[in-house]
């Protein structure tokens, strides 16, 4: 045979086992999204609850206004929940429709988190409460929520949202259903998005009690491996009416529960850790989510609630590329050129 035909085969074999070695090592990218985005804006908040029956709220009212006119650009809103104070009892719903005016009117989007409060009615009087609302009848009624609406995921760009119900069968713990926990893991699995968002409204993380930090205990304990064996990059929760901010695991919680309902004091501080972040001002979250990362800022209202400032600010950084590992064309012909290479230099021996 001729050598040249054999140093051209030779050179064709480690031109593709170049390669080869380049998709192994990870030095061959492309871009993993087919467009690029325009950076984008999302409000995450949480505990709008009114304060006694059948009433409107001024905080809420005051702070769902000022989001929705300092926010023009906005594509949604997350709530953690604790929409309404007895949600479930249509006049505390009305209240809470009545107070979101602003926003309905500029038809703006809320993703919600069921709440404790969205089980309970009004008080008796004797003091009690009624039978809790169990099955959330009245939440549904007025709310449109994708896939069975009290637990569901969404996309949007970069992000995958994953809203979770820990308030489905609370008794001092979390029991998940089989069903709520089978379709999480598989919505996670099934995953693709460069950025996942959780939300649901009883924190994993809590500083405001002896109580709240058990409760906290008992949430992680179910939930925390889900999020960091799926790749959870950060928790809205709500339940504490304050502004927590911690990052455990690679996994960062933001307890956002100013929006409306009586705020909370920490005293369980010794549960932070010390680049913690904890204060207790009504406020809520602003998301700028551009092609290369996410920034969470954090406005807080003054006493008035006419202004606001950032009081915390984190940034994560976002993908946009993705590894391609040993495209198959590439290690067909990778094989076929051995056997090619093989068939010449027996020839070659023959002869």
């Amino acid at each position: 045979m001729n050598r040249k035909i054999v140093t051209f085969y030779l050179f064709y074999l480690f031109l593709l086992s170049s390669l080869f070695t380049l998709t192994q090592n990870n030095s061959w990218v492309i871009n993993a999204a087919d467009e690029s985005f325009d950076p984008w804006y999302f409000i995450a908040l949480g505990d709008t609850r009114n304060w006694e029956p059948n009433s409107t709220n001024i905080y809420r009212r005051n702070i769902t206004e000022s989001v929705i006119q300092n926010n023009p650009n906005l594509e949604f809103i997350l709530h953690s929940g604790d929409m309404a104070n007895n949600g479930g009892e249509q006049d505390d719903w009305d209240k809470y429709y009545e107070d979101i005016d602003l926003a309905i009117q500029n038809n703006i989007q809320f993703y919600y988190a069921v709440g404790n409060h969205e089980m309970y009615t009004y008080p008796l009087p004797d003091g009690s409460y009624g039978p809790r609302e169990m099955d959330f009848a009245t939440y549904l009624a007025n709310v449109e929520m994708p896939g069975n609406e009290r637990y569901y995921s969404f996309n949007f760009n970069q992000i995958h949202f994953i809203i979770i119900n820990t308030d489905e069968y609370w008794e001092g713990s979390l029991e998940l259903t089989l069903e709520q926990e089978d379709w999480i893991v598989e919505d996670l699995k099934a995953n693709s998005k460069d950025f996942t968002v959780a939300m649901f409204h009883r924190p994993c993380y809590s500083v405001r009690s002896e109580g709240r930090v058990n409760d906290a205990i008992e949430i992680r304990k179910i939930l925390e491996p889900i999020l960091i064996e799926y790749g959870v990059d950060l928790v809205f929760s709500g339940h504490d009416h304050y502004y927590y901010r911690t990052t455990r695991e690679e996994v960062t919680h933001i307890v956002t529960g100013g929006a409306g309902a009586p705020l909370y004091v920490p005293t369980e501080t010794d549960q932070a850790k010390e680049e913690d972040k904890y204060f207790a001002e009504y406020h809520y979250c602003n998301i700028t989510v551009a092609e290369n990362g996410i920034k969470v800022e954090t406005l807080v209202f003054d006493n008035n609630l006419e202004h606001v400032t950032i009081e915390d600010t984190i940034e994560f950084s976002l993908s946009t590329i993705s590894v391609i590992t040993t495209p198959p064309f590439i290690f067909s012909a990778f094989i076929w050129t051995l056997w090619l290479l093989n068939s010449i230099m027996k020839k070659k021996k023959k002869n």
